[in-house]
């Protein structure tokens, strides 16, 4: 179910909002949507797991062979050379067999053990002469063998709501006969780039007009096997803005607007919002870049708007489109991340700053390295960076070595894994 908005409008120059509060508002805010669907296990790599799976049998299914070699009872004859006549020969995949009184085995590595056999001993520690064989007193019981359920025991949790399934999770499943699982629906995203500047890449630029970035930004940034992004531009017109925001929200988990979320005289986002029947919890937040971020709900959606500078719409859905997109998809919150940064930066005593950064291993330590000019509309430090430092306002400068928050672009790089299960 959808979180209520606290606010169903706004002022002009409504109160500013700091930084955490904003981001403890926008978690509040995103509640799990708790749809799910059901896919064949190939086709779930990426995909959220919504359902908790149990083993449906053991891991090994039955007692195993761990090596080639041979098995036999080993209990009461230790002290003495072994030497035991063969009696049968068993390799992966053949049904168990029975180990006859008083001799040995052939096994293969993966085969069933034989009933009443409680040792494997190696064939490179065996010496065989036509059907007779013979172990040395080195031979010690209960070794080279794969117990049943010793990995995975039938009935236990194997894995939780939440997991991302990689090719580990696929190979347990697999393992254990499982083809198809429930994974959390696809979160439906539309990115709405406002401006009556904007033109698509590949289409010839009149004067004043420039290309949007934006749009394709945010797509590439928030899609994955988890999030369908779609992408739509609009012009700098109250009516025209709401009408896409009404149009769009029907059909939408998340909408995302960037640009025109300012006060003024063709910053129209905010009237259009609460036009299309939306309402905002957060319509300013103190942080640079990105002041005027706005939260909230809009006809069934959960509404976010961006500024239009890429740098504050791309640091922006770091900060808060992407932790609103984990909860939504039902995942728990990433653990923070923090690195020691590699630079000095005056900080500013009313806001938290987002700096672009690139991060290093450095004996143990995660480190981070300033990247570009100052400028949120500059787009090459985000090349050269791949992450962004969260410093928090303060009157004291950041000296080198301080432990700061990061937030990566790459999640998977630098993202926390799911050990728990």
């Amino acid at each position: 179910m959808m979180g209520a908005p606290r606010n169903n409008c706004f002022r002009s120059g409504a109160q500013i909002m700091s930084f955490e509060v904003a981001r403890g508002v926008s978690a509040a805010l995103a509640e799990p949507l708790n749809r799910q669907e059901d896919v064949p296990l190939a086709h779930a790599v990426g995909r959220i797991l919504a359902a908790t799976i149990k083993a449906p049998g053991a891991l090994p299914p039955f007692d195993q062979a761990a090596m080639d070699g041979y098995a036999f009872r080993l209990s009461g004859k230790k002290g003495v050379p072994l030497v035991l006549p063969i009696s049968g020969r068993t390799c992966a995949g053949d049904k168990p067999d029975v180990l006859a009184p008083g001799t040995a085995h052939r096994v293969m590595t993966g085969a069933a053990l034989p009933g009443g056999a409680d040792t494997v001993a190696m064939q490179e520690h065996a010496t065989r002469r036509g059907d007779i064989v013979q172990f040395g007193l080195d031979v010690e019981a209960g070794t080279h063998i794969r117990r049943v359920g010793e990995d995975v025991k039938q009935g236990t949790t194997i894995l939780r709501p939440g997991r991302v399934i990689g090719w580990a999770e696929v190979a347990l499943l697999s393992a254990l006969g499982i083809a198809t699982v429930s994974v959390a629906r696809p979160l439906r995203i539309v990115v709405l780039a406002t401006g009556s500047e904007l033109r698509d890449a590949g289409e010839s630029l009149s004067p004043g007009a420039i290309y949007d970035s934006n749009g394709p930004m945010l797509g590439a940034l928030l899609a994955s096997p988890n999030a369908h992004v779609t992408s739509l531009s609009v012009r700098d017109d109250l009516a025209a803005i709401a009408q896409a925001l009404e149009s769009t929200a029907g059909a939408a988990d998340v909408v995302i607007a960037t640009a025109g979320m300012s006060i003024g005289e063709e910053d129209h986002v905010r009237n259009a919002v609460l036009r299309a029947g939306g309402g905002l919890d957060i319509v300013n937040v103190a942080m640079k870049p990105g002041k005027p971020l706005a939260l909230g709900t809009l006809a069934g959606a959960y509404f976010i708007g961006l500024p239009g500078n890429p740098q504050a719409a791309a640091f922006g859905a770091l900060a808060f489109a992407r932790p609103m997109m984990k909860a939504l998809l039902g995942q728990v919150p990433a653990n923070r991340i923090t690195a020691e940064i590699e630079f000095k930066h005056a900080r500013k005593p009313d806001r938290t700053e987002l700096l672009p950064v690139r991060l290093n291993v450095e004996q143990g330590r995660l480190t981070a390295y300033r990247c570009g000019s100052e400028g949120s509309h500059r787009l090459m430090p985000m090349v050269f960076a791949d992450a962004v430092a969260i410093v928090p306002g303060a009157s004291t400068p950041v000296e080198v070595g301080t432990p700061l928050e990061v937030l990566p672009f790459d999640q998977c790089r630098f993202g926390e894994r799911q050990n728990s299960i």
